[in-house]
């Protein structure tokens, strides 16, 4: 959980900025809920990860998102 904010908000408030909007959101959270889900990619998010998970995983999919190919 983050202080002040919650994720979902900084994720609405990200895709909402002009300048931001393009940014991709991969929302990672202990919330596995199908509602929490549904809740995370209204609010914008690109991909809704639940804990626990692979860090190798995440490594995969942020590196095919950022287009990084290992050589």
């Amino acid at each position: 959980m983050m202080p002040y904010v919650s994720g979902l908000e900084v994720c609405k408030r990200v895709k909402e900025h002009d300048n931001l909007s393009h940014v991709y959101i991969i929302l990672l959270t202990a919330r596995g809920q199908s509602f929490d889900k549904e809740s995370g990619m209204n609010a914008g998010a690109d991909l809704y990860i639940t804990k626990p998970f692979r860090p190798k995983d995440v490594l995969l999919k942020s590196k095919e998102i950022l287009g990084i190919s290992n050589v």
